[in-house]
């Protein structure tokens, strides 16, 4: 530390500008120094015992002064008795002083600090918790902030050109997680994690998919060594139990309906998802020219497959009626930005055409449906927007069906891909094969999928073709 800095860190007054001080009492004077370390001031008390000199470590001026004191009035008296030290005691207080020559600590520091951690760390000792520290904190180890992170993966994964969707999702999960976490990406914790995501109050799903987020957070600074390879904090945010993930599907009976309301834009995308297993995000990518008619497949290229990896499946018999009419040389097959719109009005179409049919079956009026519609509209109102949106509270053009007694049809997360594969190995008896069509492993077929349906149906699915 240079002077000027000493000269403002050591008091005020006179004291502020003095590295040294001469206590004095009778014959007797004790030096006491400035001696700064780690960042702080400490005062060194300085005399001679038996020939040798003695030193004593004090965190304050006026600590140090008071002992200055003491030691002065004991030298004029005479009264050394409390100075002196066994022959052992000798040896055990030169080896530590020879010990803490390296680092140039004094022994009453270096005894200060050990007392407070022992007492701090209780059954651990120093050396594990020195260790634990390294661990963490090796010494090639990159400091940044969690926002520094968070614009660095943001603009490295859109550098390797990942889907518009994938990129708007992981801007949207990181910048939540930055409104909590402000500081050092190294020093979040997984139960903090943990407890944040638990504290939104958000749906399984949604938690899962932050919490793969900032997994995906995690693993960006251990590869760009931010963080220690062996960085296991997400070990302490477990997976949220989806019971509202459980694989749903389609009747045969059900897709009839959707296709029979669709709009000759929906149909591609309707047939493609339910009769060859093509993922939503996939087919918003799907180029007519990777559908090949000669050669009755689709290629799922791998730079538009979420696995990154390509995959062929076979166009069936009554998925190529379906495409039959809109076939086209190239050119977007889902001509839809937002597909999500679209499922809300299919949704709407069809309890539509159930509610009419539910009238004309049961003989009820015009003046009763408006009735109904009134009724309906009123309760409504009194719902928050959350409840509205909430899954099962109302579903799109059946928001009479509770009063009237008829069965709603259910828009269901992702079934037309899980109703192709459960009909697809019920059809075919054999998974791999299912695997290498849908892009998933042997083991999620099998344990998702198998059984799900029986062989019957199956044919069922495979035989819904366009009417003449």
């Amino acid at each position: 530390m240079n002077a000027k800095k000493v000269q403002h860190t050591v008091g005020s007054g006179q004291d502020a500008k003095k590295t040294k001080w001469i206590v004095g009492r009778g014959s007797a004077t004790v030096k006491i120094y400035l001696t700064p370390h780690g960042g702080k001031n400490y005062f060194t008390l300085s005399y001679w015992l038996e020939g040798k000199r003695k030193r004593q470590v004090f965190p304050t001026l006026q600590a140090a002064k008071d002992e200055a004191a003491v030691k002065a009035v004991a030298f004029t008296n005479g009264d050394l008795g409390a100075a002196k030290m066994t022959n052992a005691d000798s040896a055990a207080y030169s080896r530590a002083v020879a010990l803490l020559q390296p680092v140039g600590a004094p022994l009453e520091l270096a005894a200060s600090e050990y007392a407070s951690a022992v007492k701090r760390l209780g059954a651990v000792s120093l050396s594990q918790a020195v260790d634990f520290y390294l661990k963490r904190h090796p010494a090639n180890l990159v400091s940044k902030m969690v926002g520094e992170v968070v614009e660095e993966i943001l603009k490295v994964k859109a550098d390797d050109r990942l889907s518009p969707r994938y990129l708007k999702q992981l801007k949207y999960d990181l910048a939540r997680f930055g409104n909590r976490f402000h500081g050092r990406l190294c020093d979040v914790r997984g139960t903090d994690v943990d407890a944040w995501l638990r504290d939104l109050g958000v749906g399984p799903r949604t938690r899962n998919n932050l919490r793969n987020s900032v997994q995906a957070l995690f693993n960006f600074g251990i590869a760009r060594k931010y963080l220690p390879k062996d960085h296991d904090e997400m070990d302490a945010v477990p997976m949220a139990k989806d019971h509202d993930g459980e694989i749903e599907i389609y009747t045969p009976d059900e897709m009839k309906e959707l296709l029979e309301v669709a709009s000759p834009e929906h149909v591609p995308f309707l047939a493609i998802s339910a009769f060859a297993g093509v993922r939503h995000a996939e087919l918003q990518r799907l180029d007519w020219a990777n559908v090949s008619r000669k050669a009755e497949i689709i290629e799922i290229k791998a730079g538009m497959a979420k696995t990154a990896s390509r995959r062929v499946i076979p166009i069936l018999p009554n998925l190529a009626k379906w495409l039959s009419p809109h076939w086209r040389d190239v050119g977007k097959i889902c001509s839809f930005a937002n597909m999500a719109l679209q499922f809300v009005e299919l949704t709407r179409r069809v309890n539509e055409k159930r509610r009419t049919a539910w009238a004309g079956a049961t003989g009820a009026s015009a003046d009763d449906l408006k009735a109904a519609d009134k009724v309906a509209a009123q309760r409504l109102a009194k719902l928050t927007r959350n409840q509205r949106r909430s899954r099962g509270t109302v579903m799109p053009g059946a928001e009479t069906a509770k009063d009237e007694a008829w069965k709603p049809f259910l828009w269901k997360h992702n079934a037309l891909r899980h109703s192709f594969i459960s009909y697809r190995v019920a059809d075919i008896q054999n998974v791999a094969q299912v695997a290498l069509e849908a892009g998933n492993s042997p083991q999620m077929i099998f344990k998702h999928y198998r059984e799900l349906v029986r062989p019957a149906a199956a044919k069922d699915w495979f035989a819904i073709k366009p009417k003449s």
